[in-house]
């Protein structure tokens, strides 16, 4: 029997072959005095004799070498040897999707399905100062009035991981409430029960932002106990199914874990992948400007 061979009932124990399926583990400078033809794996505890702690390391075939198992190769997706090249990725995974809404003619309004109530006026923007472009929503300066975009594209699939962001900017921090996220609702409507992942935000509630989502037959939502305020805001909702919780994080390091209520299956409507979505609840105008959004999601369709 070969000291590679599995034990059996009847194996007679050697020292060589417990060294060779037994993972030892020591300094690296005495990892380096065992003999590799009788060692197999090991794990170096302290740096030394040109090993690395914590490094694992396997003895090559030839037996006059450790070879680190924890290093990793290059991974720039150009061939078989690092990660299979980068069209093979996309090849493999047809219905996944990268929506980057950034671009200078995705964030001009006509690009998008606008909708407004009352008094709401939807504008291309730019920023006198810093020369940004927006899509503004504002709702004017009747009470209830409002103004949303929505963008229509292929269909996300909640059973999926997703990763959505978004920049937006609130020109006064009182008397308003949004909707924004993937499925949202439009902020003139009941909360509903339509699969979703929303930030969300009520001033008759309180100040901070918070997480809705919706699974088809129940919707909750959290409060981050964030306040929102004037300055550009980046949002970020990530979607983890598989765990069945979604995330939300504001600004920078701000985040709340949610379990409830979480959508795992189904998609999105066609015309309601991401939405902005902007009322007042005074007489006075409220602004909102959208700086573009990002979604990273897989889709239920076949491409190939």
């Amino acid at each position: 029997m070969g000291l590679g061979d599995a034990w059996t009932d009847t194996t007679a124990a050697s020292v060589s072959k417990l060294n060779t399926s037994t993972i030892i583990y020591g300094t690296g400078t005495y990892l380096q005095t065992l003999d590799k033809t009788k060692h197999k794996v090991v794990v170096c505890t302290a740096t030394s004799g040109g090993l690395a702690v914590d490094h694992v390391y396997c003895a090559n075939n030839a037996g006059d070498t450790w070879v680190d198992m924890t290093s990793m190769a290059p991974h720039n997706h150009t061939s078989s040897a690092d990660g299979g090249d980068i069209g093979s990725i996309f090849q493999a995974n047809p219905t996944w999707f990268d929506l980057a809404l950034t671009k200078t003619q995705d964030l001009k309004k006509a690009q998008w399905i606008e909708a407004i109530t009352s008094t709401g006026v939807i504008s291309d923007d730019t920023d006198g100062t810093t020369g940004e472009r927006s899509i503004k929503l504002d709702s004017g300066a009747t009470s209830g009035a409002s103004a949303q975009i929505s963008y229509p594209h292929l269909q996300l699939d909640f059973s999926k991981r997703a990763l959505f962001e978004a920049k937006i900017r609130i020109g006064t921090a009182s008397s308003l409430a949004f909707h924004i996220g993937v499925g949202a609702d439009d902020i003139t409507a009941a909360d509903s029960n339509t699969r979703k992942i929303q930030c969300e935000l009520c001033t008759v509630t309180n100040n901070n932002f918070w997480l809705r989502t919706a699974t088809g037959s129940a919707n909750s939502s959290s409060d981050t106990g964030v306040a929102f305020g004037t300055s550009r805001t980046p949002i970020e909702i990530r979607h983890f199914p598989a765990e069945a919780k979604t995330e939300l994080y504001v600004g920078s390091g701000s985040s709340l874990v949610k379990t409830t209520n979480i959508p795992v299956d189904s998609t999105t409507a066609d015309n309601n992948l991401v939405k902005f979505s902007l009322k007042n609840s005074t007489a006075a105008s409220r602004t909102m400007f959208c700086y573009g959004a990002r979604l990273a999601y897989y889709v239920s369709d076949e491409w190939i």
